[in-house]
């Protein structure tokens, strides 16, 4: 039996990942599982782990990140994105 592809095994659908992949190094809008809508710059999408790694533009939840000199990467699962948006789209700027 064939292992499942990792967007079988994740919540994000096949458009997303496409989505997610044709815009690295771009910023995009996530909207995640919990309800948090992110723009964010795109470092990287693995589809091995299953994440995506990005600079932080806005969230509509500041509060959750900690504030730095220099703003670290961060990290999101497949599983907590609920859909993507390119600028193409309506990105809602905050």
């Amino acid at each position: 039996m064939a292992s499942p592809t990792p967007t079988e095994n994740a919540s994000m659908n096949t458009k997303d990942l496409e989505t997610l992949k044709a815009n690295i190094g771009k910023v995009i809008e996530i909207i995640s599982r919990d309800g948090e809508t992110l723009l964010a710059k795109v470092v990287l999408v693995s589809e091995e782990d299953e994440d995506v790694v990005y600079d932080l533009v806005s969230t509509t939840r500041e509060s959750q990140y900690e504030k730095f000199d220099e703003q670290p990467a961060y990290r999101i699962t497949f599983q907590e994105i609920e859909s993507v948006k390119t600028s193409g789209e309506s990105i809602r700027h905050r």
